[in-house]
């Protein structure tokens, strides 16, 4: 029996009825751990101490029968202290008198065989508990065979209608492709692991976009395809919502300048590859400003979104709208042929289009509102070299529809380039001569026409510019305007003002006033300059009736109601203020009554032929006897001949300024004018 047992590659034992061994044979040694000569020491411990329930019902199921076989599971230890599953089959040998001769017991290691069922049982509570879709697919059929809940929820199915039944095709169409499966599986054999994005088709039709991490394995001995699917729906339209936000005028829905200028990249590309020709017009809407200050923003708004439908109409639906921002819109027009010729006149027909669908009526809940619109054309690529430079031509034809007098288009051409290279060098030396203190003031007398004595002067600006001298300031203050600096540029005027009305005042007369010139950039850009102005006063010690503030028409036009407020504190402080160049704008007596204006300034160009135009004449003296009914003085401008000073004085004309009196010059030489016109007026004859 011992040769048997020991042939055998089955652990087996004998032992005698009271539980000691007879016989160990060879695979049982192995299992174990032991050798033979071990393995008979009394000492040596065996049974597993879990196995007391088990031993027991080993005996009374020998004490109902001895002589049938038991087979149980049970526990045993290792050499090594490691637990051994296994599977007990124990038959008891009789003796010659009926009892209990010898168990012989056979032992099957079921250690792998619980690893693996403990592997399957965790799996299956994975795949219960994870939120994420988990399919188990036979690589050669690309069948699911085994799936979590979320899995057949996700898609709609039952779970008896995917495992065994659904194929990876069914669930995506791409694999349905002859040869995909296969192909796939060559990939991921090699890759091991897999992560992509794709979309998933749900039972009812509809697309699901998941992220699958698929992996080949092994397991317990076969391999098999694992997939954890994530549902990224939300993921994926908080992206989209994102991109939307990034790309999209939130007020319009147009692309903005972002999504603008990468589809205008990409038809550059597209030209460059196969010829034909593009077209960027530039819009800005006129007095657009103007309704937003009436009406409100909100009403602005609406105006923006009714501007961008009408646009979107005019061209095709291949053709880019975009709002950059404020009341700026571009149109990119691609696939144009020969624009010297038949495209041109096509380019012309839109434009003109355009102009006309934003000239008739806006609705604004009850309010009827009329805008117009400056346009500015270039073409890609006899204009401009890459998508940057077209934006610049553009631009600069579309301020030259506005120079033009707005409401129209103009092409660009290569002067304008030149305009503005020459624009951005007188921007880069403003900002020089703002920092070397290049600027000067100079200083034109205010005569006062019945006594013929200076009571006034008003500051005007010089620009010394160290390589081309002297320049005028009507070729450099409309681009301090534009700019901005022009608010930068009057705090110095103002200082320098106050600073010489603080001298003259002491030296010459206590009395004498000095005008100052402002522009409309100043009230609308700039919120510090009232604060600084009352500083220098203060500083000077120079009181403010010692100032007039010159406006101009352009102020009186605008509705902000923040300039009244300025003007109000001018007039608090105890400054004047003067409305320059009255007669050549809108001016109205509602705005003069609105402002609370202290002088008018009548315009040179009715002075200049006040004494040969009875028209002119009598404009002037409808001026001046309006202004004094309501209480406000005149100066008028541009007086050249002795004629035109009789003729004003007669009038009542209260105060003259011009060459007949004195071109503008410097502080020396006004002092001189100044002592000598106090020094006349000393000698006039009392009446």
């Amino acid at each position: 029996m011992k040769r048997i047992f020991d042939a055998t590659p089955v652990p087996m034992v004998l032992s005698r009825p009271d539980g000691s061994f007879e016989y160990v044979n060879s695979a049982m040694l192995a299992l174990l751990g032991y050798t033979e000569s071990e393995i008979y020491n009394t000492n040596i411990i065996i049974s597993h101490p879990d196995n007391i329930d088990v031993n027991k019902e080993i005996r009374n199921r020998l004490k109902v029968d001895p002589y049938s076989s038991v087979v149980v599971e049970k526990k045993y230890l290792h050499k090594s202290g490691r637990t051994i599953e296994g599977l007990l089959t124990l038959v008891a040998e009789q003796d010659e008198r009926g009892g209990i001769k010898r168990m012989i017991a056979q032992v099957v290691d079921l250690t792998e065989h619980k690893k693996t069922a403990a592997s399957l049982l965790m799996f299956k509570t994975l795949l219960d508990s994870s939120n994420d879709a988990i399919y188990v697919i036979d690589p050669s059929t690309s069948y699911i065979i085994e799936c979590n809940q979320p899995a057949y929820v996700n898609l709609g199915y039952e779970k008896d209608e995917v495992i065994n039944r659904l194929k990876v095709s069914d669930v995506n169409p791409q694999m349905s492709r002859e040869g995909a499966w296969k192909a796939f599986m060559d990939e991921l054999k090699d890759a091991k692991n897999m992560l992509f994005e794709r979309k998933n088709v749900h039972k009812n039709g509809t697309e699901i976009p998941v992220e699958v991490s698929i992996s080949y394995i092994q397991f317990d001995s076969e391999f098999y395809v694992l997939a954890v699917v994530r549902d990224i729906s939300q993921r994926k339209a908080a992206e989209k919502l994102i991109w939307q936000q990034a790309n999209f005028d939130h007020l319009t829905g147009l692309p903005n300048r972002r999504l603008l200028t990468d589809r205008l990249q990409q038809s550059i590309h597209h030209v460059n590859r196969n010829g034909n020709h593009i077209t960027l017009l530039y819009l800005d809407l006129d007095r657009f400003k103007e309704v937003n200050d009436t009406f409100g923003h909100a009403k602005g708004d609406q105006l923006l979104i009714d501007v961008a439908h009408r646009l979107s109409k005019c061209v095709r639906q291949s053709d880019t709208v975009a709002r950059l921002g404020g009341d700026e819109f571009t149109l990119v027009i691609s696939e144009l042929d020969d624009v010297e010729h038949t495209n041109k006149s096509a380019i012309e027909r839109i434009a003109s289009k355009i102009l006309y669908r934003l000239s008739r009526p806006f609705k604004l809940d009850n309010e009827q509102v009329y805008i117009t619109a400056s346009l500015g054309i270039a073409f890609y690529p006899e204009d401009a070299t890459d998508s940057n430079e077209l934006f610049k031509a553009a631009d600069q034809a579309m301020y030259a529809a506005k120079k033009q007098g707005k409401n129209c288009f103009q092409y660009f051409s290569t002067d304008m380039q030149k305009e503005a290279l020459a624009r951005v060098q007188m921007v880069n030396e403003l900002h020089t001569a703002i920092e070397q203190q290049q600027f000067s003031l100079v200083y034109q007398p205010i005569i006062e026409l019945k006594t013929g004595i200076i009571s006034k002067a008003e500051a005007l600006i010089r620009w010394h510019h160290p390589t081309k001298g002297l320049i005028n300031p009507d070729e450099f203050i409309p681009t301090a305007e534009d700019t901005g600096l022009i608010c930068e540029i009057g705090d110095w005027v103002f200082k320098q003002v106050v600073q010489q009305a603080a001298i003259w005042r002491m030296k010459l007369d206590p009395n004498f006033q000095l005008n100052i010139n402002t522009s409309p950039v100043q009230y609308l850009r700039s919120n510090s300059f009232l604060g600084n102005w009352i500083k220098y006063l203060n500083e000077y010690q120079v009181p403010g009736e010692a100032l007039t503030i010159e406006i101009t028409e352009r102020i009186l036009m605008d509705s902000d109601s923040s300039i009244a407020k300025k003007l109000i504190n001018f007039q608090s402080l105890g400054m004047d203020v003067a409305l320059d160049d009255f007669g050549m704008g809108y001016s109205s007596l509602s705005y003069i009554k609105k402002f609370d204006i202290d002088y008018l300034k009548i315009d040179r160009s009715f002075v200049k032929n006040i004494t040969t135009s009875i028209n002119d004449k009598v404009l002037c003296e409808a001026i001046v006897a309006m202004a004094h009914k309501l209480g406000i003085k005149v100066v008028a401008e541009g007086i050249e001949t002795e004629g035109q000073r009789r003729c004003l004085r007669d009038i009542g004309c209260d105060y003259g300024q011009g060459y007949l009196f004195s071109r503008p010059v410097g502080v020396l030489a006004f002092e001189q004018q100044l002592i000598k016109s106090h020094l006349a007026s000393i000698n006039l004859p009392s009446h």
